[in-house]
């Protein structure tokens, strides 16, 4: 009898559930499980799989539905009103109205659009009049290009995140149709296709914004005007080239800034005076860093080049009028009484006192501010906190002063002077520290800080912060070297090539080492000329320097000119050995054709290794003295290895060739001392330019370095041109040929005529090769008549 009233009201509720999208088969009471229940949708289209989830303490239900399937062409409008939780994957939606997702809108936290791609308008207002609006999250949807109106008639205060990742959106949806009171944690705006930020792109307020990996070429004025952000990241665009100087007017709270992975020459600095961490890593076109005067709260900067961080550490030379500027403010900052606060000090016999200059008669003691002629200035590196002077110009009480407050210092209580026996108040005895706490009194005579910024990368043994040479006794001592280079080679060159008489093996070599060495001085002459332009403050001029044009041609010539020369040398050896052993064979000599082919060979190799650090392997730019240091590769190690191997066996050639055109010399001869020192000193002076480099060049690529760049400048300018500065006098200038060429060059011009007669007239007496095995008598028994055209050994 109530059988059948019973079935009609299981069916009643049935229906119900269904319609409601409920499971009334599966209702579990929400302390007894968080997963509840699957709504199978419509057969047309993919399942949507929904979730309940327990998320409160009030048993309140999150219910979470996923929805996917190729068939899936609109957001399902049949599933559970109250779902908080919407994802979509993996469909060909191509459009979505402003009205689909209002079924939902009473309860929906949390939107996800994921792998869409073929979507391409998402109209104005979707979002609009979702009271409890979070998050949104778009991602892979290609075809999605513009979104300005995309958060039209938003309501929700509690929108706290909005992620658009991986579309192909070419522009900054509108932000400023958020609530003015809505605070956001995060707008993520990465991988997309934004190509630049124009003016009033961007007003938000967030605690994050990035827009990492775009196609950002530009940041326009006032940008980000209006706008409140606390971390701003545009890392990974490498097209950004260009911030204008007034970017990040408007723009308030910046704390971290990260252009990490840009392009950008330089970065303006309106906007940034609430910074306290920067980021410009892997931006080797980054030239100039703001002054630390205009970056007042930084307090870690990580950048690019070692050098930036020098201006951190030296501001005074970095930013020489800002530095004077402040240095004025703080003066006149002592002279008004504002800086005359507790600055922590005690003494020994009474207790310390709090004095400020309103407590302070000045009139009667005559030891005013206002008579204070000179002020002890702070250290250059100290870069106080002045924000709380801000705000308080007129003000006459210090309660808004913070104490400054430093290590206790024993000495005698302060006691004025008259003003006609100093200019201020000084203490008795000379203070003492106690400890290795830093003590800051501006206004005193302390003035002691750690730099407060942490920069990174920091100087190093490859760029420390100091000038080129480093030292001014070698910055004097460079130039030395570079007029014995420049101007004994320029002879040798000049002389050997317009005096005139067929040119002979000797004189081509010749001609090709006193070139090479030529190119040495010229190096010098470089590194000596922009060490003397930028002395005192090169971390100003070391991006322009070490990665312009002017570092990457003093490299090429340095290791041209050190591979050019050790070749020629190894060649003369070889023609001196040869004609020295072979002398009574004719035939066996090296002929101009075989030398210049030689010569050829030894060009083109020392053009290919000087060009490889233009092109990747190792580089010029690691260093302010432009030598290949860079090892942090396989290929850098190898070549550098490879060059001290080369170079090694050219010693040890020309090594051997001595030893046998000595042994080959009779009795008589080998025991003159004087022959036996020069060939001595033309072995000593090849050791002594090669040795040295190799050992310290070898010990570092094997990881334990014994000198750093600022030692190894010593080595730069008394070692490594040894053979420049001595080739031109011990293979040329000391040689009776060329002293003679020498004279009849110059009779040319109506100059020594008389001495060149004279060695006209006894010319073959004089002119045979090698005043080194030339003996008083003549009877060299190696040097055979016939040859007079060999000048040196």
């Amino acid at each position: 009898m109530y059988i059948p009233q019973i079935m009609i009201l299981f069916v009643f509720v049935v229906l119900v559930s269904v319609v409601d999208g409920t499971d009334i088969m599966n209702t579990r009471l929400p302390e007894e499980t968080a997963f509840v229940s699957k709504v199978e949708p419509h057969q047309e289209v993919e399942p949507c799989i929904c979730d309940w989830y327990d998320t409160t303490e009030y048993y309140e239900l999150d219910i979470e539905c996923k929805c996917s399937g190729k068939k899936l062409l609109h957001i399902p409008a049949y599933l559970n009103k109250t779902l908080t939780k919407l994802i979509v994957t993996d469909s060909d939606i191509r459009y979505i109205t402003k009205n689909e997702f209002n079924p939902y809108k009473n309860k929906l936290r949390d939107v996800t659009l994921g792998n869409l791609p073929y979507l391409r308008v998402i109209e104005d207002g979707s979002f609009a009049d979702i009271p409890n609006l979070r998050t949104l999250y778009i991602s892979h949807a290609p075809q999605l290009k513009f979104l300005h109106g995309l958060l039209m008639g938003v309501t929700s205060n509690k929108f706290y995140s909005v992620r658009i990742v991986q579309t192909g959106l070419h522009e900054v949806p509108d932000f400023s149709l958020l609530p003015s009171e809505n605070v956001m944690q995060l707008l993520d705006l990465d991988l997309n296709k934004i190509t630049k930020l124009t003016r009033n792109s961007l007003k938000v307020i967030a605690e994050q914004v990035t827009l990492n990996y775009n196609e950002i070429t530009v940041v326009e004025d006032l940008a980000f005007n209006g706008s409140q952000i606390g971390k701003l990241n545009l890392r990974g665009n490498k097209r950004l080239t260009k911030i204008e100087s007034n970017g990040f007017k408007g723009l308030q709270s910046l704390r971290e800034l990260d252009l990490s992975g840009t392009s950008i020459e330089k970065l303006p600095i309106v906007g940034l005076g609430e910074l306290e961490t920067l980021r410009i890593e892997d931006t080797p076109s980054m030239k100039v860093i703001p002054s630390i005067y205009d970056l007042e709260h930084l307090k870690v900067a990580r950048l690019t080049h070692p050098f930036h961080c020098c201006a951190f550490k030296y501001p005074e030379q970095h930013d020489p009028q800002r530095h004077a500027q402040y240095q004025e403010k703080i003066k006149k900052m002592c002279q008004d009484g504002t800086f005359a606060v507790d600055t922590g000090q005690t003494t020994e016999h009474k207790r310390r006192k709090r004095w400020f200059h309103e407590d302070y008669d000045s009139e009667s003691s005559g030891l005013g501010y206002e008579n204070i002629e000179r002020v002890p200035s702070p250290p250059k590196d100290w870069t106080p906190n002045l924000e709380h002077f801000k705000g308080h110009p007129n003000r006459t009480d210090h309660s808004h002063l913070n104490p400054l407050r430093g290590k206790t210092i024993q000495h005698e209580e302060a006691r004025p002077m008259e003003v006609d026996e100093d200019f201020g108040t000084f203490h008795a005895k000379s203070a003492e520290m106690t400890g290795r706490q830093s003590v800051v009194a501006v206004c005193g005579n302390l003035a002691i800080r750690t730099p407060s910024v942490k920069c990174y990368p920091e100087a190093n043994a490859l760029n420390p912060c100091e000038d080129i040479m480093g030292f001014s006794w070698l910055r004097i001592s460079v130039w030395f070297v570079v007029v014995l280079a420049v101007v004994g080679n320029l002879t040798v060159i000049v002389v050997v090539l317009f005096s005139g008489g067929e040119l002979t093996v000797s004189k081509f070599l010749i001609c090709n080492l006193a070139f090479a060495d030529f190119c040495m001085g010229l190096y010098l002459l470089l590194i000596a000329s922009m060490d003397l332009h930028s002395v005192g403050t090169y971390f100003n001029f070391a991006f322009d320097w070490q990665y312009g044009f002017g570092c990457k041609l003093a490299g090429f010539l340095t290791v041209f000119a050190s591979h050019l020369s050790i070749f020629t040398l190894a060649v003369i050896t070889l023609e001196r050995w040869f004609a020295i052993t072979y002398a009574i064979y004719l035939t066996r000599r090296i002929r101009l054709g075989s030398a210049t082919k030689a010569m050829l060979f030894g060009w083109a190799y020392s053009i290919f290794v000087a060009a490889l650090p233009l092109v990747g392997v190792s580089n010029y730019s690691s260093t302010s003295i432009c030598l290949p240091m860079e090892v942090n590769r396989v290929a850098d190690r190898a070549y550098l290895f490879s060059i001290i191997i080369v170079n090694g066996l050219a010693f040890a050639l020309i090594v051997f060739c001595y030893v046998q055109i000595y042994l080959s010399l009779n009795q008589d001869t080998r025991h003159e001392m004087a022959v036996a020192k020069k060939f001595a000193l033309l072995v000593f002076t090849d050791f002594a330019t090669w040795a040295p480099i190799s050992f310290f060049s070898i010990t570092a690529l094997a990881g334990y370095p014994l000198i750093g760049v600022t030692k190894s400048k010593i080595l730069l300018v008394f070692f490594y041109p040894i053979n420049s500065c001595a080739n031109p006098y011990l293979y040329a200038v000391m040689t009776a040929q060329y002293r003679k060429d020498f004279f009849l060059l110059l009779s040319r011009c109506g100059l020594f005529k008389k001495k060149a007669r004279k060695y006209t007239l006894n010319g073959s007496h004089h002119s045979h090769p090698i005043p080194l095995l030339a003996r008083a008598n003549g009877q060299c028994q190696i040097i055979k008549a016939n040859h007079t055209d060999d000048t040196l050994i």
